[in-house]
């Protein structure tokens, strides 16, 4: 960026007020054609926040892309005269992954590692000189560098997977900045839930770092391509940055959440994670946002005779927020069955 005034990544160019897109060079084909990710930039015409979002680290999670999608596209560039700050959007971080196969559909890794076994999130600052989605993470980590963003919002969900919209954060005290963030993020009541983890290694002072997660269903329940809620939230965190104009909302209670490490059988288990040692079909016996104790038989699962060979037990007294439901089968290990959570605070 020679003119501080103009923001450039790859080839878009946006500068005061004005919209910019294009791609950012990430990596070769075989044959020497490039592998492009896609860049959006909203340069507002008044000085003010850095917003840094992405999205597909995981690329067969859609509905949060695409409600970002819908804000940068359709909703915030009628806003760039007014607009503080800029907005840098890579709507689709992990190309290789979206593109998925040939006949249509993404699936989660990268085919173009040929073990497909790295997972981008897990990769960052990434390795110029290594695999594929090390590459990839390097490019990303150096947008980042560039732009050095005051917040920064991944998006992410599971399609394999029914349940409850939430924000990822990191523990931290009621009221503080990232906090009073993720709170901006919630725009319904009951539409999404506060999941905190402990942050393990050094924690980062800048960007602020939430992750908007959700499976697409409608009022923040469900599964499919529904990114409406990714889409007013993200709008509610730029009002709350005090990016476009607007009063925030503000939703009175919000449920806070967390997993457990160390639990069922021999401490094995988390929470967050709740897979079966038996295949077959999977029924699960217990809905979403249902208060659950430890030790209930919550799923089950039966071979071809009908006859049930895996009760699948809550770990923890906890509430549902997720389920498995990609297919009616499922190996064992395959994927996890629930996701079980704490509640920790109502506020």
């Amino acid at each position: 960026m020679s003119d501080k005034n103009v923001l450039k990544f790859g080839t878009a160019k946006a500068g005061p007020g004005q919209r910019g897109t294009g791609y950012i060079k990430v990596g070769e084909l075989c044959d020497g054609s490039p592998i492009n990710m896609p860049v959006i930039i909203l340069n507002g015409k008044n000085p003010g926040p850095k917003l840094l979002i992405w999205g597909l680290e995981d690329g067969d999670e859609y509905p949060g892309p695409l409600g970002a999608l819908d804000a940068v596209n359709n909703i915030l560039p009628k806003m760039l005269n007014e607009m503080r700050g800029s907005l840098v959007f890579l709507p689709a971080t992990n190309i290789g992954a979206f593109r998925g196969n040939p006949f249509g559909g993404g699936q989660r890794n990268s085919p173009l590692d040929i073990d497909q076994g790295l997972r981008l999130p897990n990769l960052y600052p990434g390795n110029p000189y290594g695999r594929h989605t090390e590459q990839l993470a390097y490019q990303i980590t150096q947008v980042k560098k560039e732009y050095d963003p005051d917040v920064l919002v991944r998006l992410h969900g599971c399609k394999q997977i029914y349940g409850w919209d939430r924000i990822l954060i990191t523990e931290c005290p009621a009221g503080s900045p990232l906090d009073n963030l993720a709170r901006a993020a919630v725009t319904k009541p009951g539409g999404m839930v506060i999941l905190t983890f402990e942050e393990r290694g050094k924690k980062e002072e800048r960007p602020l770092e939430i992750s908007m997660e959700t499976n697409g269903g409608d009022n923040g329940v469900g599964n499919g391509f529904n990114g409406d809620a990714i889409r007013d939230g993200i709008l509610n965190v730029m009002r709350h940055l005090k990016m476009i104009p607007g009063k925030e909302i503000k939703v009175d209670k919000i449920q806070y959440v967390a997993y457990k490490r160390g639990v069922g059988p021999g401490g094995f288990v988390s929470s967050s994670g709740i897979y079966s040692t038996k295949g077959g079909f999977f029924k699960s016996l217990v809905e979403i946002k249902d208060k659950v104790k430890e030790g209930q038989v919550i799923g089950e699962i039966r071979n071809f005779f009908g006859e049930v060979v895996e009760e699948i037990k809550s770990p923890i007294d906890g509430i549902v927020i997720g389920y498995y439901c990609e297919a009616p089968h499922i190996g064992s290990g395959q994927w996890r069955l629930f996701e079980i959570a704490q509640a920790t605070e109502y506020r």
